[in-house]
């Protein structure tokens, strides 16, 4: 009888150990998860700054590549160009007016602008860099503090990076690489600061026009193009068009529908390979007076002098006066092809 009381109370034991053990695990795995929901959590709030200081430095690229002192943007709210606010960028709509300006346990999210290169000037390199004001480690302080910035990495989707025990002479990750301090009057900053960066080359992926682009919908400025442009639709000019091609009449043209500027003026269609006048004038036509010559108002208007254009010839219409007259004699031409 006592043998088998004392086998019940060891089962008992083991019973409870082994409840104990996953009660500790299982609450163990809870803080796990409620860690990584937090993580994750920090990398959406600090994407989103992120997002806004690319849209800033888009925005204000000439005035911060051209700035001298730190209130250049005074005019738009900012106080210190190289350092804006969350509240500064909500006032510019750069942020949306609830955007929570606090993270995990307090962290805020600190903006430096970068400048590199020939500062200020039209070749001054732009940078951004979006950093917690305080340690992941601190933020989420329970938990390995390997596998939160790993979760923090993760959720950042490549845009991430941490100061690490490894390196902490370094701010990045596999987007960006920054020196630790990144500026001159920034202090260092501890192991365990996550961060995101606009890149250089990040900002300059965004010079090119899109469609509707905010910047200017209508995008209504000059615009150089190196290549051909190809419309499948009309193209409407409400000013003047220029056209810099000049070409000979009825020399040969390699592409069918181009347009040209003729020699003498007016414009040349290529047709079958062919320049051809435009305005369907003909080679015009001229006078000539035996006493006077090719005077003032008797010249071809295409050519601007009593000749024909290139491929015309010119053909007596008209006779008038005679040699021994006063006037003289006047003949006219037509200058046909």
């Amino acid at each position: 009888m006592r043998r088998q009381r004392g086998f019940a109370m060891l089962e008992l034991t083991a019973a409870l150990l082994i409840t104990v053990l996953l009660a500790v695990w299982g609450a163990s795995q809870l803080v796990n998860r409620i860690n990584d929901g937090a993580t994750q959590a920090a990398a959406v709030w600090m994407s989103s700054v992120r997002m806004a200081a690319h849209a800033y430095l888009d925005r204000n690229k000439t005035v911060l590549q051209e700035a001298v002192a730190k209130t250049e943007l005074a005019q738009l709210g900012y106080a210190d160009w190289s350092r804006p606010s969350l509240a500064e960028l909500k006032n510019a709509g750069l942020l949306s007016a609830g955007f929570p300006e606090y993270g995990l346990r307090g962290m805020q999210a600190v903006l430096r602008v970068m400048r590199s290169g020939p500062c200020p000037g039209s070749n001054c390199r732009l940078e951004a860099l979006v950093y917690g004001s305080i340690p992941l480690s601190v933020a989420v302080p329970s938990g390995p503090h390997e596998q939160m910035l790993a979760q923090w990495l993760l959720a950042a989707q490549g845009q991430g990076g941490a100061v690490t025990e490894v390196r902490p002479n370094v701010v990045g990750g596999s987007a960006f690489e920054f020196p630790n301090p990144p500026l001159a009057d920034n202090e260092t900053l501890p192991v365990g600061t996550v961060a995101m960066a606009v890149t250089a080359e990040q900002l300059a992926a965004s010079d090119y026009l899109r469609v509707r682009d905010s910047r200017d919908p209508q995008f209504q400025n000059s615009l150089t193009v190196s290549g051909d442009i190809h419309a499948q639709a009309s193209i409407a000019v409400h000013d003047h068009l220029s056209i810099g091609a000049q070409a000979l009449e009825r020399s040969f043209c390699a592409k069918e529908g181009l347009i040209a500027r003729a020699q003498f003026g007016g414009l040349l269609v290529c047709q079958a390979q062919m320049w051809a006048s435009a305005g369907g004038r003909g080679g015009g036509g001229y006078s000539t007076n035996s006493k006077t010559g090719c005077g003032a108002g008797a010249y071809n208007p295409i050519t601007g002098s009593c000749s024909c254009p290139p491929g015309y010839g010119a053909v007596r219409i008209a006779e008038s006066g005679s040699i021994t007259a006063a006037e003289g004699l006047t003949r006219g031409y037509l200058c046909v092809s």
